[in-house]
């Protein structure tokens, strides 16, 4: 066989075989969680990125000896020895970042629009970044915090206990209904001009059968926002989400009360003195799922 036609066979094969391969698809941004080694046409829309998660573990610590926190029907005791009872708690975390070893602070990918009431009776729109949790004790899960795709070494996380910014002017009901931040239960909102509840606790002043009336405590407006900044030492490794799991230690919110003699105002200032100190991460884990 001459080389010519040898040549033109292999160019024939070549030919048919291209003109039956079929592209694979699939998501080829390697810093997806989902990136595809064995794709060859990328689908831009199939990518999956990394998502930081917050896990919340709500302890109240004794000496050396931490508990699970339990409502109504557990019993605490105050820095006077008084027994108390806490029937509910319920609290925001907002505007949760990542600081890298290089100096860098990240926000979430997400955003959401509001309304900002005017004066004159107008809205004025605005884009803010969206990261918002209502947390609570009767509630086990864990909350999507959002996108952050970006690798590198971590050195400290940062949040805010309770509603950080434009979001605490917003108008409640310009948020999407699934929106932590969508009013549907009117306790954890003053009004226009003071905006959200960051902290809503109900507490037994005594653990008698006949003390069926809680104080009500509504905690909010800027004096009272907490910023928690807390150390971690992690490698986020490149299309992997990340699951942080912290601690919170209600008896640093009321191991300095006297829950018989304490006013409202008095009881308020002693939780929030100590709020941010009661938060700790117990564990930083990669997970590719």
């Amino acid at each position: 066989m001459s080389a010519t036609i040898r040549n033109s066979l292999l160019l024939f094969i070549l030919a048919l075989i291209t003109a039956c391969y079929e592209p694979v698809p699939g998501c080829l941004d390697v810093e997806a969680v989902n990136y595809d080694l064995e794709a060859d046409k990328n689908e831009a829309s199939d990518c999956e990125y990394p998502k930081v998660r917050l896990a919340l573990q709500h302890r109240y610590s004794k000496g050396d000896t931490i508990f699970r926190f339990g409502l109504a029907d557990s019993v605490y005791f105050d820095a006077l020895g008084n027994p108390f009872r806490v029937n509910n708690v319920r609290f925001y975390i907002s505007n949760f970042h990542l600081i890298y070893t290089n100096g860098q602070e990240k926000e979430m990918d997400e955003t959401v629009d509001i309304l900002i009431p005017q004066p004159d009776g107008s809205e004025l729109p605005r884009t803010i970044e969206d990261n918002f949790s209502l947390a609570s004790p009767r509630v086990t899960q864990n909350y999507t915090i959002g996108t952050l795709k970006e690798s590198g070494t971590l050195k400290e996380i940062r949040f805010a206990v309770g509603v950080e910014g434009l979001a605490n002017l917003a108008d409640p009901t310009s948020f999407p209904e699934t929106h932590p931040l969508f009013l549907q239960d009117s306790s954890l909102y003053f009004n226009q001009d003071s905006g959200y509840v960051f902290e809503y606790i109900e507490l037994f002043r005594d653990t008698t059968a006949a003390d069926t009336i809680p104080q009500i405590l509504r905690i909010g407006t800027d004096a009272y926002l907490k910023e928690v900044r807390l150390p971690i030492e992690l490698e986020k490794s490149r299309g992997f989400h990340l699951l942080l799991t912290l601690q919170v230690d209600y008896s640093r919110w009321f191991g300095n009360i006297n829950a018989r003699e304490d006013s409202p105002e008095e009881l308020t200032e002693k939780i929030v003195a100590n709020l941010a100190q009661s938060f700790s991460i117990v564990a930083a884990v990669l997970q590719s799922k």
